[in-house]
């Protein structure tokens, strides 16, 4: 019991110094206006989005390279260069743009939007650019069973949609006797209808075409919701009390819808989608290369950072200097007692945002110090695990601490910890994957990019889970031959 108290007062503790860290570098509440000047004088517009909405956005493969494409972009782009200055896409997971947003990662977002008034309390919104109703996606042959919203109410049916968007508000305020299943990304949805665990998708209209021209064996149909509300539209949001820059916005949208430009931009997106779609799944190897070669480097960077600083707070731990065991003890407890994606989320958006850190660079961070935390008790119970009596022996010799820890101690434990070192990194090439959820390019988030250009859900998933296993099979093998050849070495 004492000990617990020590740690939830340390953990206190090192919560008001990052507290007090963080709201004095943070600058103060930004005064209306000011962000159009910090764009300008920065000379880049940080536009967020959460690719995999075609037409509004979606990833390419341009001349090796991910681009993300769609509407939203073509839009953001055209606001750029009436400001002068670049535009940065910044992607990521669509419940983090908002977040994002008030913490000042990103000035703008354009990621197929509604201005609800929940919305409104987080930030100012452009005029629409887009009006269209809700459609509802259904398995072909249906149609007669599920004629419009009102059917998901009389048969309690399961209608799904996307977390965080207008169509989670309207199924709970429409729909209240349906059961709403609630996932993270479209493709996920329309697999889900596909394999019978749902009934339907409330989507956009022109986003429910694009995915019904690609499956035979789905349909759509009006939702029936035509309430004024459900119309707002999709506009672009920025920071609240930005009314210099909001009229800029305003400006381009009134320019580009008055000149048709809204319309031909939507045209050249569909194009897109079709000109990077393939006759084969051999055709997209680049993007699953591309996706293998970012996981390879942020499981080789965490596996590194994260032993280094593993065998660190071992130490710390194991050191008679209360100081140093209370420090490291809380930061152990506190890193395995939250979630790694919270941990990340808050890397890229809370520190991310106040050190100005890239989405990569917060990400490896954020993983680096988890698997540290873990790294630090697999090392820790290695070396308890040594007979006390080879310390002693060593030190009647005349070794050192250090010596003695390095010569005996460390060398007899690696033997014990092996496997579980081995099941961390192979642990670490799976969670590298939650750094998609901060627009890094890694496997997970490449396969959702083929799966926003194939409309395909399923088999993009079987790839990507053939690679991860390739992956951490190979590594598996590999740490078994460095056990073999250690364990060689003390056999008589």
């Amino acid at each position: 019991m004492v000990k617990l108290k020590k740690i939830i007062i340390w953990l206190a503790l090192v919560a008001t110094v990052v507290q007090g860290v963080f709201l004095a570098s943070r600058p103060v509440q930004a005064q209306e206006n000011n962000l159009l000047a910090e764009i300008k004088d920065r000379g880049s517009l940080r536009y967020g989005t959460a690719p995999g909405y075609a037409p509004y956005e979606f990833t390419v493969l341009e001349n090796g390279e991910n681009k993300v494409v769609g509407l939203d972009i073509f839009l953001g782009q055209a606001i750029a260069d009436e400001l002068g200055v670049q535009l940065e896409i910044v992607p990521m997971e669509f419940d983090s743009l908002i977040p994002a947003l008030e913490s000042g990662s990103i000035d703008m977002i354009g990621s197929g939007l509604s201005a609800t008034e929940e919305r409104k309390k987080s930030g100012d919104f452009s005029i629409p650019y887009v009006k269209e109703p809700q459609a509802i996606v259904i398995r072909k042959g249906e149609e007669e069973q599920i004629s419009d919203y009102q059917a998901f109410n009389q048969k309690h049916l399961k209608m799904g949609v996307m977390v965080g968007t207008l169509q989670e508000n309207l199924v709970k305020t429409y729909m209240p006797e349906a059961e709403m299943v609630v996932l993270r990304s479209w493709a996920d949805l329309i697999s889900s209808l596909q394999a019978g665990n749902i009934d339907g998708v409330l989507m956009d209209t022109s986003v429910s075409g694009a995915y019904v021209a690609e499956h035979d064996n789905l349909a759509a149909v009006a939702s029936g919701i035509e309430d004024e509300d459900t119309l707002v539209g999709v506009s672009l949001m920025t920071k609240k009390d930005q009314s210099d820059l909001v009229a800029v916005m305003d400006q381009v949208i009134g320019d580009s819808l008055a000149s048709g430009q809204i319309d031909q931009w939507l045209e050249d997106a569909y194009q897109l989608i079709r000109d990077n779609q393939e006759n084969t799944w051999l055709a997209y190897a680049p993007y699953f290369w591309d996706g293998l070669k970012m996981t390879l480097l942020v499981s080789a960077v965490s596996v590194l950072a994260g032993s280094i600083l593993g065998v660190g707070l071992a130490l710390a731990r194991l050191s008679q200097l209360k100081i140093l065991q209370g420090l490291a003890s809380a930061y152990v407890a506190f890193i395995r007692g939250t979630p790694l994606m919270v941990q990340v989320l808050f890397a890229f958006l809370g520190l991310g945002g106040l050190f100005g850190w890239s989405p990569l660079v917060a990400g490896l961070i954020a993983i680096s110090l988890n698997a540290g935390a873990y790294i630090c008790e697999i090392i820790r119970g290695g070396i308890n695990g040594v007979d006390a009596g080879q310390a002693e022996s060593a030190r009647s010799l005349g070794l050192g601490y250090w010596p003695t820890m390095k010569k005996v101690v460390f060398p007899q434990s690696l033997r014990a910890i092996w496997p579980a070192l081995a099941n961390e990194f192979i642990t670490l090439i799976k969670e590298s994957s939650l750094v998609s959820t901060i627009g890094i390019a890694e496997l997970t988030f490449q396969t959702r990019a083929v799966t926003s250009l194939t409309y395909q859900g399923i088999i993009p998933l079987l790839i990507a889970m053939v690679i991860y296993f390739i992956l951490t099979f190979t590594l598996g093998r590999l740490v078994a031959l460095l056990e073999k050849r250690d364990q060689s070495k003390y056999r008589a």
